[in-house]
């Protein structure tokens, strides 16, 4: 089901089209993230009631601004990174609306797939010191997406997956929030200048980098980010990183305008290594 998308992202130094496309450039239908609210599922076997429901909200774009429809699926158990899975279809379970509920019975038939893989086919039991230091841990499931700007073009479509962490916690991730994208420490706005290069800074509101328990103490989360840019500039530089509790970072990134005036949005996706996501656009002149 994935492979052409795989195909291209595993060769990333060889052209996978007639023009090499770099990939914080938006030249086809780009899926640049997916976000669940709240951030993982969570659950407690004593509670009175199911967790609520998950909300999935992609960040899916295509050149010209094209509308772009996103079909979402929980995946049943096996290879979700190759394509012997359909998923969305007949190896998934629909998630309507994006919106992933345990009341569900497709989606509990999934959850328990997959419990009894992990467990060689044994019933879970709570009680089992083994098992909850594994349901401690996390579990991983996995949602598949399918987008489409209605084109029946090969540049029209994009399909992957998406990691979710099935976890027994009462203490849950939390996405980061992304605040702004600032530019000479002020909030990014036209027009800009052109043919010149610029350093943009993103801003994450308080409170965004949690910390969390591992086996070596606690840690501070170090959010990365992922850049995009419409038109014909360039980002210098698809990845930036947070600096953290003493780990080295550059969240900033260098951008070179473009050499003639038009209206390029910027697309900035933060994302905390733990299944945590949120992104901020901004839509920008250059040029008089």
């Amino acid at each position: 089901m994935r492979a052409p998308v795989l195909l291209c992202l595993a060769l990333a130094v060889a052209a996978c089209g007639p023009e090499f496309e770099l990939q914080s450039e938006i030249r086809r239908v780009r899926v640049l993230a997916l976000k669940a609210e709240p951030a993982e599922l969570t659950f407690n076997p004593d509670a009175p009631a199911m967790p609520p429901p998950i909300l999935f909200t992609a960040l899916a774009v295509a050149p010209e601004e094209r509308p772009v429809s996103v079909e979402l699926a929980l995946c049943r158990p096996g290879n979700a990174f190759g394509d012997e899975l359909d998923c969305p279809g007949q190896d998934g379970a629909s998630l309507p609306q994006g919106q992933l509920s345990l009341t569900d019975p497709n989606v509990q038939q999934i959850l328990q797939e997959t419990a009894q893989t992990g467990s060689g086919g044994e019933p879970l039991d709570f009680n089992d010191p083994q098992t909850r230091a594994v349901l401690e841990q996390g579990v991983p499931l996995f949602v598949g997406y399918e987008a489409r700007d209605g084109s029946d073009t090969p540049e029209g479509l994009e399909e992957g997956v998406r990691r979710l962490t099935l976890r027994l916690t009462q203490t849950p991730n939390q996405n980061p929030r992304m605040e702004d994208i600032l530019l000479d420490d002020a909030p990014l706005a036209g027009p800009l200048p052109l043919d010149t290069e610029l350093v943009l800074r993103p801003r994450l509101a308080e409170g965004s980098l949690e910390t969390y328990d591992t086996p070596d103490g606690p840690r501070t989360e170090q959010v990365f980010y992922s850049w995009f840019a419409t038109g014909d500039g360039e980002v210098k530089a698809l990845r930036s990183l947070e600096p953290v509790d003493g780990r080295p970072g550059e969240p900033t990134t260098k951008y070179q305008t473009p050499s003639t005036p038009q209206r390029i949005t910027f697309y900035v996706v933060a994302r905390d290594g733990r299944g945590g996501v949120d992104w901020l656009s901004r839509t920008v002149d250059v040029g008089p």
